[in-house]
Parts: structure tokens; C-alpha cells; sequence
């Protein structure tokens, strides 16, 4: 789907984006911090992007979705900040939240996280192909309520129809679990047979109902099936052999939260490196497509406007430039300039890596599920013992520097993984890449 002759990014779509960003930003803060969890704001983004520049008289479908894209790229900020920051605080290395710190912290892993996934585009959306669910969705919603604005009532109507339909059961089914206390949305029991602790649960959510359906059957399976091995498999063989204290199904979620889930984290990090190995080849041409885009300014014209990437020259110097920046924010912490060199350069390799991996984990499960907490915790066990090697166990700021470049680098994975959402979105709708990417840093600062 091409759309050549629509303005993307205008003055009121970059208003409107920034607005948003903000205003998801402080929700998802919230809601992370309440219920442990974020959630995509790209649909709800979209949503309202649409309710808002309908007023206007000229407006398109490519200015929704750079809005859109901008205003999610706060949301998905705010996950990377309270998942990591507050820790700094529960270890005393802060005694309240510091809003430059934290500012600069989420600024530098977000920019990171964009530049970082530029070259990943051609590799994962269009080579491997993966479904990125809630940017499918998104656009779908984006043309749905284009096609009912330029009067193609059977498509159009018919998608708000189902759109409206669809939210308003979702959102009587939440009122009645959680408002009138009808039914449970949540059932688990756990019991011991012999000397291990078998357990099982569900949870009944119509945000994991949609989920389920975008995803599809044989990821769905994948992640009933990893749900089965930890609560069917692992916990009994870890509560056989370790024993547990108190109440059966605490005790299993006591274990399932401290033991278990880390068999996640390194499956997740091993797939992730693993399929980047696989799409190592795409990943390469697609850097040298960019470089050659660079080097043979006048072929560029030729390339679609859908295929125009932000110029890989421009992201090479600013992740160059941000080097600075990094290494400042560790001497900060470290008091050490060579230490502080080091950490930049590993913190840059895990941005990297677990960018890409974030990014590939959102193309199968979508940005809503996304794993940036095992990302994070993978970046800290490693820098961890880094710093142990370099500072030794008496150091008094160890575990503060792991935390701060596990915070960057979270703030670049989610990032990351969103912005790949929004380059699906764009790809379906026609949209140019290079714009997206620089609404992504705008959306970020």
C-alpha cells in the first residue's frame, strides 16, 4: 500500500504526538508500577489520534500513524524507567528519584534503542516476516477508520463496527470481573504429591484473548507449552529436591518467581541470539543496502519511499556521539575513567544485542508481552559479574552501576521492540521508515 502524495509528519502531528506521548507516558508509569505490567498504547494512540485530527479538515492516514508512533514511544519509555530505576532507591544508592537522572537515563537508552533497530527493519519485518501483532492491529485500525472517513461504508463502518463491538465486550467483561465481582478473572491451586508441589492456573483476560488471536495458534501453543513445563515439570523436580516452607501455592510461586522463571530469561536470550544468527546474512545486506543508499545519493530516488531507512552514516555518528554521554553518566557513578570507558562499550553491546532480541521477541509475541524484564535481568547478571571481576566484593557501588546499565539498556529494548511494532504498522500502510524513526526520538525526548 503506497501513499506517495500524503504528508506525514506536519506541525499538528508532531504536536498532537508529543502531547500524547506524554500524557501514555504517566499511564503506563502508573499502571507498571500498581500491576507490574505495561501495555502497548499504540491502538489506544491510534484511537484517539484519529478522534482528534478528524476535526481537522486536512488530515491522513500517515499522519494518524506518525502520531501514533511518536505517542507510543512514551509508553514504551515509561516501562524501561520504573522497571529498573526504583531499584536504586531500594538500595539506598538514591534517597528520592532524581527527574534530570532519571530524564537523562531514559533519554539516552531511548535514542539508543531506535538507532540501534534501524538496520533490523529490512532483516525482521520484511525477510523474516514476523507478525508483530499489535502493529498489524494497529493498522487495521488506522485503515478502518480512514476507509468509514472517505465514505467506504462496507469497509469502513464494518471495521469501527467490529472495533466498537469487540471494546465494548471486552470492556463489560472487565467491569463484571473486576468492578461487581461476578466471576474471578484469575483461578490457580497447587497441590503436593509426594514430596513436590504441582500447580496450575488461569487468567481470563480479553487483552490476552486479542492477543492470542493476532499471534496465532502455533505461538499460542508455544507459550501454553512453556507455562506447562515450569508449573508441570520444573517446579516439582525444584520443590523435590530443595524442599519448601508454608502454604503450598505461595510456596510455588515463591519458587516459580525466584528459580523458575530465570529458565525463561536464558531460553529467551538463547532464541533470541539464535535467531539473530540466522538472520545474520539479512541483517548484513541490510546494512549494506544503507550503505550503499549513501554512497550512490542519485539511485536513492529509485527506492521507494517505503523502503527508506534513516541513513545509516547519520546512525553510525550519533551512536558514536552518544558514547560521550554513557560514559559520562558511569564516571558519574564509578569515579573511574577507565572502568567508566568499559562499561559504556559493554552497555553498548548489550543495547545492541538484547535491542535486537527484543525486537525479534515483539515480532512473535507482540510489544504487550514482551520479555524486556528478563532483558533486563540478563544485562545486570552479566554486568554483575563484570563488575565483580574489575571492583571485587567490597565495592560500594557495584550494584548501583548494574542497575544503571540495566536501565539503559532496558529503556533501548523497549524502545526497540516498539519501534519495530511501528515500522510494521508503517509497512502495511505505506509509510516512510526514516520519518517513523525520527518521530520515534522525538516521542522519546
Amino acid at each position: 500500500m503506497s501513499n506517495d502524495n500524503y504528508p506525514e509528519i506536519t506541525i499538528k502531528a508532531v504536536f498532537l504526538g508529543i502531547i500524547l506521548s506524554m500524557v501514555l507516558a504517566g499511564a503506563n508509569a502508573y499502571l507498571g508500577l500498581f500491576a507490574g505490567m505495561t501495555v502497548s498504547a499504540s491502538i489506544p494512540a491510534a484511537v484517539i489520534s484519529m478522534g482528534i485530527l478528524s476535526l481537522f479538515k486536512k488530515s491522513n492516514i500517515l499522519e494518524n500513524n506518525i502520531v501514533q508512533t511518536a505517542a507510543s514511544a512514551g509508553e514504551s519509555l515509561a516501562a524501561g524507567v520504573i522497571f529498573t530505576i526504583p531499584a536504586l532507591v531500594l538500595l539506598g544508592y538514591w534517597e528520592t528519584f532524581d527527574y534530570l537522572e532519571v530524564a537523562k537515563i531514559a533519554a539516552i537508552g531511548g535514542v539508543i534503542g531506535v538507532l540501534f533497530t534501524v538496520p533490523l527493519r529490512r532483516a525482521l519485518i520484511i525477510t523474516a516476516n514476523l507478525k508483530y501483532p499489535e502493529g498489524v492491529a494497529t493498522a487495521e485500525v488506522l485503515k478502518a477508520g480512514n476507509a468509514a472517513k472517505e465514505g467506504e461504508k462496507e469497509d469502513g463502518t464494518g471495521g469501527l463496527v467490529t472495533i466498537g463491538i469487540t471494546s465494548l465486550a471486552g470492556g463489560i467483561m472487565k467491569v463484571c470481573q473486576q468492578g461487581f465481582g461476578m466471576w474471578s478473572s484469575e483461578m490457580a491451586g497447587a497441590s503436593v504429591i509426594g514430596k513436590s508441589i504441582f500447580g496450575l492456573g488461569t487468567d481470563l483476560s480479553p487483552a490476552l484473548i486479542s492477543v492470542g488471536y493476532i499471534v496465532g495458534r502455533n505461538i499460542g501453543i508455544l507459550v501454553v507449552g512453556g507455562g506447562l513445563i515450569s508449573w508441570l515439570f520444573a517446579i516439582p523436580i525444584y520443590s523435590a529436591i530443595v524442599g519448601f516452607e508454608g502454604n503450598t501455592l505461595d510456596a510455588a510461586w515463591d519458587i516459580w518467581n525466584s528459580k523458575i522463571r530465570y529458565l525463561g530469561v536464558g531460553a529467551m536470550v538463547v532464541g533470541g541470539v539464535w535467531s539473530l544468527i540466522k538472520l545474520f546474512k539479512p541483517l548484513i545486506e541490510g546494512i549494506k543496502a544503507s550503505i550503499n543508499a549513501v554512497k550512490n545519493q542519485d539511485s536513492n530516488k529509485d527506492i521507494p519511499l517505503e523502503e527508506r531507512d534513516m541513513p545509516i552514516n547519520y546512525v553510525g555518528i550519533a551512536l558514536i556521539a552518544l558514547l560521550v554521554p554513557v560514559f559520562l553518566l558511569y564516571l558519574d557513578i564509578i569515579g573511574s575513567v577507565g572502568i567508566a570507558a568499559l562499561l559504556a562499550i559493554v552497555m553498548m553491546v548489550f543495547g545492541f544485542l538484547f535491542s535486537a532480541v527484543a525486537a525479534y521477541m515483539a515480532g512473535v509475541v507482540g510489544s504487550s508481552n514482551n520479555p524486556v524484564s528478563g532483558v533486563t535481568i540478563a544485562t545486570i547478571l552479566f554486568t554483575s559479574l563484570f563488575l565483580l571481576a574489575l571492583l571485587g566484593t567490597g565495592s560500594g557501588v557495584g550494584a548501583a552501576s548494574a542497575i544503571m546499565v540495566g536501565a539503559v539498556v532496558c529503556c533501548a529494548a523497549a524502545i526497540g521492540g516498539d519501534n519495530l511494532q511501528d515500522l510494521k504498522s508503517g509497512h502495511i500502510l505505506g509509510a516512510t521508515p526514516w520519518k517513523q524513526q525520527i518521530m520515534q526520538i522525538i516521542g522519546t525526548l
